[in-house]
């Protein structure tokens, strides 16, 4: 009779610090992804992207004007493959994407942060009623003894260097952002040549950095919400092991992603729709200057 109310007592106390954990962590893992935006309104970082776009102008007018140089020469010498007009039309996407990439970077950022925060705040299984399976955890560790007490104990410590790991790479994240922001300019000299994939591996980039926050809030919520889901109430200590690999698969996750991204086709199709929205966004802003 005592041993089940101490147990019972037990298992709660570990449910209600496992939910603690969770919010806890989740939150502050939100909370830097939305603070890792502030790095590019550092002064530094700010420069850096204007220098960037000046420079890249200043590049772009040297390769526009040898464009047509060279085209023109082409179409006075006859040679059909003289294209005057796309020269044009892909030096203009370049330079509206040079001049939009600090506010695209941004936006697809934000987006990104928006997603794991909702990713964070997301209903899951109600912690409450795996506390059998947490009491069945304990006591059988218990009993097991050596064992047992073993596995549990190298879990945890596998479980707290991963934590620290992700956070390693949310912090890293956040100076590949600047980086990302910062060589953004010369990735859409890219855009000037049809063959070239610069600006597609730019924007792959970014996509990847933005969306691998919510890869691993989701992946982090599950594998705590695997410690009380009743997979086999004969071998609890099955939910260990689910819940190491999830938090194995939480570390890969960005690296995963980005061969996600690269190999579907994703990061193409929506350079292509970015490149139209900056453009959009240029003439939007030289058309207000005019008013």
């Amino acid at each position: 009779m005592i041993g089940n109310l101490i147990n019972d007592a037990v298992a709660k106390f570990f449910s209600d610090l496992a939910e603690s954990c969770i919010n806890m962590f989740l939150s502050l893992l939100a909370a830097m992804n939305s603070i890792s935006i502030d790095i590019l309104n550092i002064p530094v970082v700010n420069h850096a992207i204007l220098y960037s776009q000046v420079l890249a102008g200043s590049i772009l007018a040297v390769k526009f004007a040898y464009e047509i140089w060279y085209n023109n020469l082409l179409r006075d010498n006859g040679d059909s493959e003289a294209d005057v007009k796309g020269a044009i039309v892909n030096v203009s996407q370049a330079a509206a994407m040079i001049g939009a990439v600090p506010w695209v970077t941004k936006q697809v950022y934000v987006w990104g942060t928006s997603i794991a925060t909702d990713v964070a705040n997301l209903p899951g299984t109600d912690l409450n009623s795996g506390s059998n399976l947490m009491k069945n955890l304990f006591t059988t560790t218990l009993q097991t003894g050596g064992g047992s007490i073993v596995i549990v104990a190298v879990a945890i410590v596998f479980a707290l260097v991963i934590f620290l790991l992700v956070l390693v790479q949310t912090f890293i994240r956040s100076a590949e952002l600047a980086v990302v922001a910062a060589v953004g300019s010369f990735m859409a000299l890219g855009l000037t040549n049809n063959e070239s994939q610069a600006f597609q591996g730019w924007w792959r980039e970014l996509l990847n950095i933005s969306l691998a926050q919510a890869i691993q809030l989701f992946l982090i919520k599950c594998s705590f919400f695997t410690l009380t889901f009743g997979f086999n109430n004969d071998v609890p200590m099955f939910n260990i092991m689910v819940f190491a690999g999830f938090l194995w698969v939480t570390y890969k996750s960005p690296s995963i992603l980005k061969q996600y991204i690269y190999s579907t086709g994703i990061g193409r199709a929506s350079a292509q729709a970015t490149q139209s929205v900056g453009s959009m966004v240029m003439m939007r802003r030289f058309m207000m200057k005019g008013a």
